[in-house]
């Protein structure tokens, strides 16, 4: 059966004139899936062409969509109107009217572009906030098996209907067989919003819909890790260089693209009080915050990433040698390579689906994660640092306690950390949820 995946990204990128898969995030799970069975990604076309690309092992078959209608489909429903809903940030809620009909249209484009590419027979798997609509669309189209996962948090049902389409949103949705998110709360809240918002029946972690069972499923993401082990042992070397240039600190990382649900500004304050209470670790401890640039077109972020600079500039002014802040994208191995230099990783996310840099961190460094308890990941990550991200006493009292674990409690906590990330191995992910759906 062939498949067809439906994401706003694509898996490639250009080097040297040519294309090549880009294996990170959701494609490092999916490429393979795709290799083995033949199948087709659907992606936006950034250029607005409808370009097929064909690759050994992959086609990607781009959407040709106008500037006009991403701006109101992925820059304004999609990330002024769904993401702060999603992640429960209502002051950054904006909306507007028009950009819901550039969503539907858009995924009404993705919907009728991968039915041509599969057909009704093929097997169909959409993916996040940026498609809601796409399953019943392709449902419409004639499409017989269709999964959705849906990547960010869902709300709860008093917050979800801030959204004058919420109804249109989860009728969406339920055109999917299988339905997974990371967490049972968030499978839990969509069903209640299905049995509130449009009357359906449900019955435990199924909705019957038109005669259809919808099972809505917890079936949380991971990261590859063989992979990732292997990577390791291609950065030691680049690792030992950081260490170098930060001699006689004691390293902490954190890597977040710019983001306002990724806690940044509150995390740096949290060490800022961290060296305040315990100033002896001024001249021994350097956290280095690394932060890849994201939708600069979006107002919220461009005003956050003012914020933060101004931040981490008084911060390193204040603390000269401890505090180092990177803007701009690194590599995928210089990324892993000052993960594995660092022996505390601060993932502090104020609100996040899974959040993938905790095991992404576990894997290649020594190190423990300081996690914020509000990321998805805080539910299946055992041997983490759990903090609250607001309270900056406790993140500090945190990173403290990270510093001065004694070896027998780390070595514990290392353990099993990373039973856990291994059980949470994303190709296992992506194989478990097509054995569902098909």
């Amino acid at each position: 059966m062939r498949l067809v995946v439906l994401a706003n990204r694509e898996p490639v990128r250009r080097v040297e004139g040519r294309y090549e898969v880009a294996l990170g995030g959701l494609a490092a799970a999916l490429y393979p899936v795709l290799a083995r069975r033949g199948g087709v990604w659907v992606a936006w076309d950034p250029g607005g062409a409808g370009e097929r690309i064909a690759l050994k092992d992959l086609l990607v078959v781009r959407v040709p969509l106008s500037r006009r209608r991403v701006a109101g489909y992925y820059q304004g429903y999609a990330n002024q109107a769904l993401w702060p809903l999603m992640h429960l940030f209502l002051e950054r809620f904006i909306y507007k009217r028009g950009w819901w009909h550039d969503y539907r249209a858009a995924n009404r484009a993705f919907a009728e572009i991968a039915f041509k590419e599969g057909g009704a027979e093929a097997l169909y798997w959409v993916h996040d906030y940026h498609l809601g609509l796409a399953p019943a669309l392709l449902r419409e189209n004639g499409a017989k098996r269709v999964g959705l996962f849906w990547h960010i948090p869902w709300p709860p049902l008093e917050v979800l209907e801030v959204l004058p389409e919420a109804e249109a949103l989860v009728q969406g949705m339920l055109g999917a067989d299988l339905i997974g998110f990371h967490t049972e709360t968030y499978a839990e809240r969509f069903l209640e919003a299905a049995r509130a918002l449009l009357g359906v029946r449900v019955r435990e972690d199924a909705a019957l819909v038109g005669g259809r069972r919808v099972r809505v499923r917890a079936l949380p993401i991971g990261v590859d890790v063989p992979g990732l082990k292997e990577a390791r042992s291609r950065v030691l070397e680049r690792a030992e260089e950081i260490r170098r240039t930060y001699a006689g600190r004691r390293i902490l990382v954190g890597a977040d693209r710019l983001d306002y649900t990724k806690g940044i500004p509150e995390r740096i304050r949290a060490f800022r009080r961290f060296l305040e209470r315990w100033p002896e670790f001024q001249d021994r401890v350097v956290f280095l915050q690394l932060t890849a640039p994201s939708r600069e077109a979006v107002p919220a972020y461009r005003g956050l990433k003012s914020r933060l600079f101004r931040l981490a500039e008084a911060t390193a002014r204040r603390f000269p040698g401890a505090f180092v802040h990177h803007y701009g994208a690194l590599s995928r191995e210089e990324l892993l390579a000052h993960f594995a230099a660092a022996e505390l990783a601060l993932v502090t996310p104020l609100r996040d689906g899974m959040n993938l840099v905790a095991m992404e961190y576990g894997l290649v460094s020594e190190g423990l994660p300081l996690l914020s308890r509000f990321a998805g990941a805080a539910q299946y990550l055992k041997g983490a640092l759990l903090i609250n991200p607001y309270d900056e006493t406790g993140t500090a009292e945190a990173i403290y306690r990270g510093l001065t674990l004694d070896s027998a409690e780390r070595e514990s906590r290392r353990e099993e950390l990373l039973a856990s990330i291994e059980r949470l191995d994303v190709g296992s992910w992506a194989e478990a949820f097509l054995r569902e759906l098909s």
